[in-house]
């Protein structure tokens, strides 16, 4: 009886003990969430904008803004107000100034969506282009926004234009 008694306490003392070494050890610890990125990411602080204005009788205008991501990616990002929902627009980026009229696009960028008016896609058009953004001063370069075949905004770039907004 003594064997068994010693045997059941032996027992029950190792089950008490696994019991109270795994409540207590494995105590979950609540961590607020990081929202804050790691260091290099998250922001997109070096960019170039520009203004679209109207053509003709079209109410459409806008903004283009460039973003240096990296030293071989350039994010374009569309910003266009007065669009028709249901409509799609497309951009590109064309050689020469505005006033040159040239029909040679150097760029097609992705459509605008009538209903946001932004890129359909997505929220950044993605230009892999290395150093394109190091050298957009100096692209003799204007943007045009197409509804069809008819022009409905368009704004010079690079340099023909001054940025409205930049930051270094």
């Amino acid at each position: 009886m003594k064997r068994y008694t010693n045997l059941s306490f032996s027992l029950l003392a190792g089950i008490l003990f696994v019991v109270i070494g795994l409540t207590t050890a494995c105590e979950q610890t609540n961590y607020e969430p990081l929202s804050n990125a790691a260091p290099g990411g998250g922001t997109v602080s070096v960019y170039k904008a520009y203004s679209l204005t109207g053509v003709g009788s079209s109410t459409v205008y806008g903004r283009v803004v460039f973003y240096r991501y990296s030293s071989s990616v350039t994010l374009v990002q569309m910003g266009l107000y007065n669009t028709a929902s249901g409509t799609s627009y497309t951009s590109s980026i064309y050689q020469g100034a505005l006033t040159s009229n040239s029909a040679t696009a150097l760029k097609p960028l992705d459509t605008v969506s009538g209903a946001t008016g932004a890129f359909a896609t997505n929220k950044y058009y993605t230009v892999t282009d290395a150093n394109f953004f190091d050298n957009l001063g100096t692209y003799n370069a204007n943007i045009r926004i197409m509804a069809g075949s008819a022009v409905v905004a368009s704004g010079n770039i690079g340099a023909n234009a001054t940025p409205v907004a930049q930051a270094q």
